[in-house]
């Protein structure tokens, strides 16, 4: 059943994502500045930190896929991407005690090396022009501040919830 709730609130998030917070975040007043909410993958993070690494890297594909299918041209950068890194990030996590800073900074890390990782490929398909000055001047810094505010509030109820979950209960 917890498995069925979490399904339903990473696909709440998702969904949030692209309808709701176009409209908190209002692009025409930031100027230069692109925000770009990374909700669901810091979830997925806290998921392969907290619960299960499998079921982390699945939901990154699964969601990734979607993302790729709902919001995307090209079908499996997004998949790929997010697969690689949680994988990436999680394998991060073994290395240090997951604490509340610790989560912030490798989320930080995830989303950067996520944001990255799809600039990059979408550069060298070129379905991007932006220079890669202007990314990480005008795009990073914002994405990472705001995705760790997100980790930082939804923190303790997420980890209460999946902490709560049992091994066979993902299974």
């Amino acid at each position: 059943m917890k498995q069925f709730k979490l399904f339903i609130f990473l696909f709440f998030t998702f969904m949030a994502e692209g309808t709701i917070m176009m409209h908190f975040i209002p692009y025409e007043n930031w100027g230069h500045i692109q925000i770009v909410p990374d909700f669901l993958f810091v979830l997925l993070l806290m998921v392969a930190f907290f619960a299960d690494e499998g079921w982390g890297m699945r939901y990154a594909i699964v969601f990734g896929l979607l993302t790729d299918l709902v919001y995307t041209s090209i079908i499996g950068v997004y998949a790929f991407s997010m697969g690689l890194a949680v994988y990436v990030t999680y394998s991060l996590s073994k290395w240090v005690n997951m604490n509340i800073v610790m989560t912030a900074v490798l989320s930080a890390f995830g989303v950067f090396f996520l944001q990255t990782e799809v600039y990059l490929i979408y550069l060298m398909i070129r379905l991007t022009d932006q220079p890669m000055n202007i990314f990480f001047q005008w795009r990073i810094p914002a994405t990472i501040g705001l995705n760790i505010v997100f980790t930082l509030v939804v923190y303790f109820p997420f980890k209460r919830f999946l902490s709560g979950m049992k091994k066979t209960e993902l299974d």
